[in-house]
């Protein structure tokens, strides 16, 4: 399809491939290319050849460059983009026309071909990360340039799950909350991909007895069950934008919401209808980003420019500071980080690979980390598979991994090698598999002399690898820009707690407030001093505040705003801001609350402002510790022997099938849980594996035991403790674990530490505390 660019009158006459080719020299010019060396520039130049041979016999060159014109726009209007995203980033052509960050020339592992093949008869898929609070700006020059009319929002079907289904049929059959939270507790929620994704209630009534109780009393509950999968509304798709040559009417129906067209098409259905689509999701690390550049100055060329060797943001993961750093600060990254320690760019990207569930689970991770530690060598398999995973320590997890082994080994034609990616990725079968085994085997023997043995055994390690291998490309681009947010952490610290906090919801605040006033004693930096709202200096949210104190360097402190304040919503302050402006600032809360200004109680700035803890940031530890007073004088719950961080720095070997179970010492450890996760261990085996439950029963010894739990507990230190419930100490814990009351009990658990991810505890006794008795 075919868009109309705009041209610059100087270059009237030019085709759409001659304006490619002009816009690749401008980005040629732009990326000092011409300054390398003369063997660097060769590199350079035989690759544009060889994508742009691609490029033009798919006829692309109108969707690079209104690609390259949207984004260019975005940022030279000062709109953060980030560095790139998906396969996009291995292409030089969209280095140099400014769509990617991500210069290809840096980081060999990534492959043209994962974005752009012979076999592939659509436009490639270009997604974009801009700022959340303008990408609204970005659909406005899209509308402005090519019309309104034939712009528009793509649609999304959104579908029923557990909790949705629960919370409308309670609302219509007026079930009471109590009871529809008791089931909404324990529902199963499955990932679209699994063959039980809409059973979830169904299973969740069947497998718990609270929620058979909850549901002979209130029996309208079962319609929730019935519901689940259902569609039940049409929203706004959260980054597509379509864009075609006539008025969106033409092709489909056309809603108007909130002042936005929506199209009545999904992201499926949109590849079909011959238009252009452009993914533009708003990203709040964007967002963020965007307000910490505002803070301090610097310009979006100062965050492009930063160097991926810069050795204070490498220290910031090293030390697994990770809080706030974009994908880096949930459970899963965070712990995978911490294992790996990394030491330059590299490892943090394979951190992004290594924190999914198919490496996590099939163990490729703690190999990684073990061979990485020098602790064993990683297993050889052939000479050819070893120099290509010898950068991730001998572990295949990246795509590319695959199908540079099929190409090398097999001397599979690149036809062949996406369609066999394709095969893996859908799991297509053993018959499909097979069919392209024999043509696999039969070039590694002819290439190489490999054996059918050998060559199955490689094949074993591809498919397997191939179910959950990530893309190299998405993940250096989502690395770098994790490294940019940790860059700001590391040198402009308060105004990046600033810019995160406000935005951030309750649970990211509290985060990120706890690990600002408490770094750890290995973290070069002063606990950062949070105040709550003044008067004379606070605006509508957070904002980093220095002062002069008595002759010595300016010392900085995180200042609240007016939306910190409960139950003062934006309207209101920005309301507040507009007063403020006007009057060059309030003197006192009185002006504050003045009728027609803030329209507040002073009672309630009073209260807030002067509370000894107005956020609420020590509320865990005065709950431990009334706990742990009260532990002091009975004999029945035993006193805690570790916390949280002391309990992760103890080395414990994971289990290893075949070997004998290794138990780690006896802990007592006393936490407050955040979640219960109960799991039904044929269930889960039958999702992951897809054998039958028949089968997976038959193998079982007590087979009428297979339900167990994970509590996730925190303490006033970093690091989240798992406490695991497993199928033979469940029966007797269950009472417990249903009484507890999430963010409120303290709960003591005993039990062993055992290895394995994160910081886990296999739990034989639980005592449940309510610290407010």
């Amino acid at each position: 399809m075919a868009i109309a660019i705009e041209r610059n009158p100087e270059l009237d006459g030019i085709d759409s491939r001659g304006l490619l080719w002009q816009w690749l020299r401008f980005g040629w010019a732009y990326r000092n290319i011409g300054s390398l060396p003369q063997a660097e520039q060769e590199w350079y130049a035989e690759r544009v050849k060889r994508e742009m041979t691609m490029i033009e016999s798919k006829d692309l060159f109108d969707f690079f460059l209104f690609t390259s014109d949207v984004i260019r726009w975005a940022k030279d209007n000062g709109i953060p983009i980030g560095p790139g995203r998906g396969s996009t980033a291995a292409s030089l052509v969209a280095y140099l026309l400014r769509i990617t960050e991500v210069n290809p020339r840096k980081y060999p592992a990534m492959m043209f071909e994962r974005f752009l093949d012979e076999t592939r008869h659509d436009p490639p898929d270009i997604d974009v990360d801009c700022s959340d609070e303008r990408r609204h700006e970005v659909y406005d020059y899209i509308a402005r340039k090519y019309g309104p009319e034939c712009v528009g929002h793509i649609g999304n079907f959104v579908r029923y799950k557990a909790k949705n289904s629960l919370q409308d049929v309670a609302r219509v059959y007026n079930v009471p909350p109590w009871a529809r939270e008791a089931v909404a507790n324990l529902a199963i929620e499955r990932s679209g991909g699994d063959s039980r994704a809409d059973q979830g209630l169904a299973d969740t009534f069947a497998m718990f007895a609270a929620a058979q109780e909850v549901l002979k009393l209130y029996p309208d509950l079962e319609k929730a069950a019935r519901l689940e999968g259902d569609v039940k509304n049409m929203s706004v798709h959260a980054c597509g934008l379509m864009v075609a040559n006539t008025p969106l009417t033409d092709i489909c129906a056309v809603y108007e919401k909130d002042g936005e067209r929506i199209l009545s098409i999904d992201k499926i259905d949109a590849e079909y209808i011959g238009a252009l689509k452009l993914d533009f999701l708003g990203l709040a690390a964007m967002g963020m980003i965007a307000r910490c550049l505002a803070m301090t100055g610097l310009t979006l060329d100062d965050l492009y420019a930063i160097p991926d060797t810069d050795e204070a943001t490498i220290d910031v993961f090293r030390r697994n500071d990770v809080i706030g750093v974009f994908q880096f600060e949930g459970r899963a990254t965070r712990l995978v980080c911490r294992d790996v320690a990394p030491e330059h760019f590299g490892h943090i990207t394979d951190i992004n690979a290594l924190s999914r569930p198919g490496p996590l689970f099939s163990g490729q991770t703690a190999e990684y980390v073990e061979v990485r530690h020098g602790r064993k060598s990683p297993t050889p398999l052939h000479p050819i598979v070893d120099r290509i995973t010898a950068h991730t320590y001998g572990q295949m997890i990246y795509q590319e991994h695959i199908l540079m082994c099929l190409k090398e080994v097999g001397d599979l034609a690149w036809t062949n090698v996406h369609h066999i990616r394709r095969i893996i990725a859908k799991k297509a079968g053993q018959a499909a598999f097979q069919q392209q085994f024999d043509a696999f085997a039969e070039g590694a023997a002819r290439l190489h002399g490999i054996d059918n043995a050998l060559a199955e055994q490689i094949w074993l390690r591809l498919v397997t690898s191939g179910t959950y291998a990530f893309n190299v490309a998405h993940a250096v681009s989502y690395s770098l820009l994790a490294f940019w947010t940790a860059w700001l952490k590391a040198h402009y610290p308060l105004e990046f707690y600033a810019a995160s906090l406000a935005k951030a919801d309750k649970d990211a605040a509290f985060r990120l407030m706890r690990d600002a006033l408490t770094p750890r004693p290995d973290w070069p930096r002063e606990p950062i001093k949070i105040e709550p709202p003044d008067p004379r200096l606070s605006r509508a949210t957070w904002r980093p505040h220095y002062y002069l104190a008595d002759g010595r360097p300016p010392e900085g402190r995180l200042l609240a705003g007016w939306s910190q304040i409960p139950k003062i919503g934006i309207k209101t302050a920005e309301r507040l801001d507009a007063a403020a402006d006007l009057k060059g600032g309030f003197g006192s809360w009185d002006e504050v609350s003045a009728p027609g200004v803030g329209d507040l109680t002073r009672a309630r700035m009073k209260a807030f402002t002067e509370a000894k803890d107005p956020f609420g940031l020590y509320r865990t530890e005065k709950r431990l510790a009334a706990v742990r007073r009260w532990l002091r004088t009975q004999k029945v719950v035993p006193m805690p022997t570790h916390d949280g961080d002391q309990l992760a720095e103890m080395k414990v070997a994971a289990f290893v099938p075949g070997q004998p179970y290794i138990k780690g010492p006896w802990v007592v450890y006393a936490g407050v849980v955040g979640k219960v996760e109960y799991k039904d261990i044929v269930e889960d085996e039958r999702s992951r594996t897809g054998r039958e439950v028949e089968d997976i029963l038959a193998e079982l010894s007590h087979p009428e035991l297979v339900k167990r739990a994970t509590l996730h507990m925190y303490d006033a230190g970093t690091e989240m403790v798992f406490a695991r419930v497993n199928r033979f100490a469940f029966p007797g814990l269950r009472k417990h674990l249903e009484t507890i009351r999430l963010n409120q009990d303290v709960v003591v658990i005993a039990g062993n530490r055992i290895g394995g991810f994160g910081t886990p505890v296999k739990v034989k006794y639980i005592w449940v505390i309510d610290p407010e008795i």
